[in-house]
This record gives structure tokens, sequence and C-alpha cells, in this order.
């Protein structure tokens, strides 16, 4: 069965989400080229630097670059990141880390059953009217992450009282925006051609009526 430009276009985002969120996926979980390059958010403090991914936090001087990473943990608190030497602390709920891992995840899980879906069924109505609804899933997901990601950045500017404090967004936060602008374009085309096909189908039966 031919496959339309919508579907086609659906699909193809719908790999780039994952491509995308896999990146994240692996960030903070060990001193090496991806893992340790791709962070939600930096801080810097002196010549010192932490870098906090989705694991864990990796940190050095900003003259030599990364030297270590801490650990992966689950949920990883940013408050907790190591590398600066001294106490970051935020007026945010530690259930705030949490959702970031959780959500993270049910993006991960629904974009993945979104292509899964794809693959299999080859845009079949049903099917593609699930396909709408977990890559709608995957999207909202991914909003809040970016929105608590953020919030959570900015709050980390002068975070050390009485120390020179500075943050910056990472590029994952960036990854995440991106997965989820691809995520909610599919979820357009998903919705426009199951739409369509159920008018075409409708005007069909109405004709052999």
């Amino acid at each position: 069965m031919a496959l339309s430009k919508q579907e086609i276009g659906a699909t193809v985002l719908t790999v780039i989400a994952i491509l995308l969120e896999i990146f994240v996926l692996v960030s903070g979980t060990g001193n090496a080229p991806v893992l340790r390059d791709v962070f939600f958010a930096e801080v810097t403090w002196s010549n010192k630097f932490t870098r906090m991914g989705l694991w864990g936090s990796c940190y050095g001087e900003i003259d030599s670059g990364v030297k270590e990473c801490s650990v992966p943990t689950a949920p990883f608190k940013w408050s907790e990141a190591e590398g600066l030497g001294i106490k970051l602390s935020i007026d945010l709920p530690d259930s705030m880390y949490l959702a970031i891992l959780i959500l993270y995840w049910i993006a991960f899980l629904a974009t993945c059953l979104a292509m899964q879906a794809t693959v299999f069924t080859f845009f079949k109505r049903l099917p593609e009217f699930i396909l709408m609804l977990v890559s709608l899933m995957a999207t909202g997901a991914l909003f809040i992450i970016f929105i608590i990601v953020v919030v959570t950045a900015a709050k980390f500017k002068n975070a050390a009282t009485g120390e020179d404090v500075s943050s910056s967004i990472g590029n994952g936060t960036w990854l995440v925006l991106g997965a989820m602008l691809a995520s909610g374009l599919s979820t357009v085309w998903y919705t426009f051609n199951c739409l369509c096909r159920r008018n075409r189908t409708t005007a069909f039966d109405d004709l052999k009526a």
C-alpha cells in the first residue's frame, strides 16, 4: 500500500524524535564522548563547572574540560551535583527530578511505540488513531520536561549564598525541545491523515449505499 506524503513525513519526524531522545537518554552516564557532552544545564563557579544530565553530572575546569563524571543515579538531583566544591541549594522539591525521569521514559517509550506501530501496521486506520494518541502523549511529556528543566536551570543562578554562581541551559534541553517539536508535528500529521482517511471512507460508503 502506497504511503501518503503525510504518512512519510510523520514517520520521518518520529524517527528524528527517537534519535534526539536517545542522545538525552544517555546523558550523564559516563566520561565518554556524547555521554558527557549532552547535558540539561551547566553551572559554573570560579574556574570550575558541572553539567547536569539525566542520570548524573560531569564536571571539571573551564581551562581543561571535563575531568570526571558522577556515578549514575535515579533520580539524579541537581543540587547534589559534584565538582564545584560548594553546596548548591535551590527552592525546588526533590520530586521534580523524579518527575523528569518518569516523564522522559514515558515520552521515549511512547515515541518508540509510535514508531513500531508505524513500521508494522502500515498506517491502517485504527492503528493510526493509536499513533495519534501515543504521539500526543510523548509530545505532552516532553513539553512538561522542557518547562521543568528551564525553570530548574533558572533557579540555579546565584543558588549558592554569597557565591558568584552562574548557570546556562545546555544542549540537552534544546534536544528535548527538538524532539518535542518533531513529535508534535508528527501528531498533527497523524491526526490529519486519520481524519482525511476517515472522511474518504465515509464518502465511499455513502456512494456504495
